[in-house]
């Protein structure tokens, strides 16, 4: 199913189209799914999960800059490992998910989805800034989601690899940000 939105858009898909490029039963995908919206926030949802993971485990540095940068550069480590569920993340936003008809459980599930990373966020912000204010947490999320994203983003898109001095130059960025924004480069508070 993630091929098929990836080559033909969220919307040229069907049900139909599912089962034959996948050789699955129509019949167990419509008892799978409730509708083909339910199929595309699950499928989303898992990746999104995945790379949720990948990033807040970079987090986990003593020394807040490294922490930063681990993260930031986690989302480049996630499109090289996994391009398919990291095209598809640029492809779809969270937005469309839940403007279109889901059971109530995908609603819910996709209301929750950016807690963790909000609490991350946050957590960075008070490590990097010595607090959490809403400056210091834009400046963060600038830096380690918002910059990475963009970087990665046209690459993904295009179906192209991702070019191997991107990285350093990611990492620059997010650390120029978050020096410029007064991040605290010593150790962690």
């Amino acid at each position: 199913a993630r091929t098929l939105v990836l080559e033909s858009g969220a919307r040229a898909i069907t049900i139909d189209a599912i089962a034959l490029a996948s050789g699955a039963p129509k019949g167990s995908l419509y008892h799978r799914f409730a509708s083909l919206n339910d199929l595309l926030a699950e499928m989303w949802i898992r990746a999104a999960r995945r790379a949720q993971v990948q990033f807040v485990a970079a987090l986990d540095q003593p020394e807040p800059m490294a922490a930063a940068l681990a993260a930031a550069c986690s989302l480049y480590d996630f499109a090289g490992a996994h391009p398919g569920d990291a095209r598809l993340l640029a492809a779809m936003r969270r937005e469309d998910l839940i403007e279109s008809p889901l059971s109530p459980d995908l609603t819910a599930e996709l209301d929750g989805l950016n807690r963790p990373l909000e609490r991350a966020f946050a957590g960075l912000a008070r490590r990097l800034f010595g607090r959490a204010t809403r400056s210091t947490v834009e400046a963060t999320v600038c830096a380690v989601s918002d910059i990475p994203i963009g970087v990665i983003r046209r690459h993904l898109i295009a179906g192209t690899k991702l070019p191997v001095d991107l990285r350093g130059q990611l990492e620059a960025a997010t650390r120029a940000v978050l020096l410029e924004a007064g991040a605290n480069t010593g150790p962690g508070r």
